[in-house]
């Protein structure tokens, strides 16, 4: 886990002490991604900046630094995440200098003419960008799942780019601004990444599986891989042969490490497969108290398996006035309001871990989306050609919060009017934009379209929330269910083999698969999610909390009868929501904004050196 940001000039030379200077700002505003940083990479053309902060897990050496160059000079990379090797080996290109992925993956580059054969059979976690000096072409690329993040933004003349949106508005080349139409799309999506838009007007995030070339002036972007929809029974002996395979991949590190430990199918399995191939690992589980919700029962779980494979267990405690304390404050990592009680939860257990020395963590996420809850009750559940009274459609527009989270509909539908937003057209977007990846996948099979979306939206919403609270302590999560291989199984096996909807079989054919890591009560174990919270306590905490911060966008008090019917999340929602803005508000109040402390020293080059490399 590291941080990567840099700019690519498409209108000509730029003033590279202009350039080195903003390199030094974003590498200092993402400092908290690694424990180290070099000088930026300045093109000798002047119209490239790519610059770094590494965490070191492999080859903590100097010799593994960013940004990192071949041989011959002709490719220069920047890395963030983890890749553990690739699925079509060939021999290294030059001898190896490092132990470290960063190498690898340049290797793997440099092997190919296009970034897409370079891309594809790459094993891990990753957001790169990379120059080839001698064409001029730039390339940013992130991983098949959206692990790790990163986000773009188009200034005067030239493009930035960035792990996080915060590096961005750092620089002042950009206005924190916030879309009303977007704000009210986002809020009743609530958990899905809706598409590559984000919460701030002018700011793209790149999709998973995706490449960006930039051949100036012309961008394009292409999709480098999708799983194929097949249905084929498989064994449990492959699923498990490749769940082997992602651990023992994942288990290579040179720093200490640590595992969420829920006392779940999933954290179970992994501690469980960690330790078999002698992981020195540590367990943490989190527990809820004060009646603010969650699992109740992880604790009881987790200690069980700690005790069964001998593994230290920490349990981390999380009140009411820790949890109430954390909303105002952690909205400005996402840049976005809070829209899940996991958000205070994952910063309260990545803090210990972290302060604890570990610097790796592993956790389940990924399993759900992949092996559970598919069950035919998730939208959509048939095909987009289906009758409407039946449809997905139907679903997303009318049913998606208005029956299942009624009052949270109704906040949502209130600031709309407040926002003069209009309802009708919010949902008819969000048909449109989070039905993309539905019909993406070439299938017959709605549960599999259906699973295809989990992983494309509600996944790297999932993904995002993670990157974040583990970046906020220089922490690197290693998710061991995001793996090519064990999600190409899961797109080949029939659904119905997953979970038959009999009481004990959610996720049966995973479990069947990983039996002798799981034990029977786990097995049996109920899914938990993170229920939500109604202790009068906590909500008169957060209302209080809500009302001292104010109504976001200035907006009219909440309606009396609205008000009453408000519970925690609506609470979070608001509070965090003008928390957020006042946060933002910081980058336009700011004198330096809009880049003045970037003006170069010089001019640029006469127009006639305009565009060339």
């Amino acid at each position: 886990m590291c941080g990567i940001a840099g700019f690519i000039s498409l209108d000509g030379r730029r003033d590279p002490a202009w350039l080195d200077a903003l390199g030094r700002t974003m590498t200092q505003s993402m400092a908290h991604r690694g424990e180290g940083s070099c000088a930026p990479y300045v093109s000798d053309c002047g119209t490239v900046m790519l610059c770094a902060t590494r965490l070191a897990i492999r080859d903590r050496s100097h010799a593994g630094d960013q940004p990192m160059t071949d041989p011959t000079g002709r490719i220069v990379l920047v890395h963030n995440g983890e890749v553990y090797g690739s699925r079509s080996p060939a021999p290294p290109l030059w001898p190896r200098r490092t132990s470290c992925d960063t190498e690898f993956v340049l290797q793997q580059i440099c092997r190919e003419d296009e970034p897409g054969p370079a891309l594809r059979p790459l094993d891990g976690m990753f957001a790169l960008a990379w120059h080839d000096t001698t064409t001029g072409r730039v390339v940013l690329a992130r991983d098949h799942f959206g692990v790790k993040p990163l986000f773009y933004a188009h200034v005067d003349g030239g493009l930035l780019f960035a792990s996080e949106q915060g590096v961005l508005l750092r620089t002042g080349l950009i206005t924190a601004e916030v879309e009303p139409e977007e704000f009210v799309l986002r809020s009743w999506i609530r958990m899905d990444a809706a598409d590559d838009h984000t919460w701030l007007r002018g700011i793209r995030s790149l999709q998973p599986a995706e490449y960006l070339i930039i051949d100036r002036p012309h961008l394009r972007a292409h999709r480098y891989w999708k799983p194929t929809s097949v249905d084929e029974p498989i064994e449990a002996d492959e699923i498990r042969a490749a769940f082997d395979r992602a651990i023992e991949q994942r288990s290579v590190s040179d720093v200490p490490r640590a595992a969420v430990l829920s006392g779940g199918v999933d954290s179970t399995a992994i501690v469980a497969g960690l330790t078999a191939n002698g992981t020195p690992i540590d367990g943490y589980v989190l527990r809820y108290q004060d009646g603010i919700g969650g699992s109740g029962d992880d604790v009881t779980y987790a200690t069980e398996v700690a005790t069964r494979l001998g593994v230290p267990l920490t349990v981390c405690d999380l009140d009411q006035s820790t949890a109430a304390s954390l909303v105002p404050v952690l909205p400005t990592r996402p840049m976005r309001p809070l829209l899940h009680g996991a958000e205070l939860a994952m910063h309260h257990l990545y803090g210990t871990i972290a302060a604890d020395g570990n610097v790796v963590v592993y956790s389940g996420h990924g399993a759900d989306e992949l092996w559970g809850y598919q069950d035919g009750r998730y939208f959509p559940v048939v095909d987009p050609l289906a009758p409407t009274y039946i449809h997905g459609r139907h679903y997303l527009t009318h049913l998606l919060h208005a029956d299942e989270r009624p009052v949270w509909a109704r906040l949502v539908g209130w600031m709309a009017q407040e926002l003069g937003v209009d309802m009708t057209e919010v949902t008819d977007r969000v048909w449109a934009r989070t039905m993309d990846e539905y019909r993406a996948l070439k299938t017959a099979s709605p549960l599999k379209r259906g699973r295809h979306h989990l992983m494309r939206r509600f996944l790297v919403y999932v993904n995002d929330m993670v990157d974040v609270t583990s970046a906020t302590f220089t922490l690197e999560d290693r998710p061991v269910f995001q793996d090519v291989t064990l999600t190409e199984l899961a797109f080949r096996c029939p659904e119905h083999l997953k979970d038959t909807n009999k009481p004990g079989t959610h996720k049966g054919l995973l479990k069947a698969a990983l039996g002798d890591l799981l034990p029977e009560s786990v097995r049996l174990r109920r899914k938990q999610g993170f229920p939500s919270p109604a202790d009068p306590g906590y909500v008169r905490r957060l209302t209080e909390l809500a009302d001292g911060i104010g109504t976001p966008f200035g907006l009219p008090p909440v309606p009396a009868a609205l008000r009453a019917e408000l519970g925690v999340g609506e609470w979070m929602f608001l509070a965090s929501t003008s928390a957020w803005l006042d946060h933002l508000a910081e980058f336009t109040t700011d004198p330096r904004s809009h880049g003045e402390q970037f003006r170069p020293a010089v001019a640029l080059a006469d127009p006639g050196q305009r565009g060339r490399s």
